[in-house]
């Protein structure tokens, strides 16, 4: 397979390159499509969330929470998915 990059993102796999931690192009193509997907799947996750959540604001069937509990709540979310 061959791709052709614009001179930015080429310099950008040279970088990664040079930097040691990766052995070869493919080796950073694939973490960056492994990165792509998992951020995929947790904008996803919450998009899900967030019309679950509307769809409880419009029933009436909500709880006030501090930023805190909030947060804790969602950590606790993401972790059980």
């Amino acid at each position: 397979m061959t791709i052709n990059l614009p001179p930015a993102l080429d310099a950008l796999l040279a970088r990664k390159m040079a930097s040691g931690l990766y052995e070869n192009a493919g080796e950073v193509v694939r973490e960056a499509l492994r990165q792509m997907e998992s951020r995929e799947s947790s904008l996803e996750w919450l998009r899900q969330e967030a019309a679950t959540g509307f769809d409880q604001l419009d029933r009436g069937d909500s709880i006030e929470m501090d930023r805190d509990a909030f947060m804790n709540h969602f950590r606790n979310r993401r972790q059980a998915a």
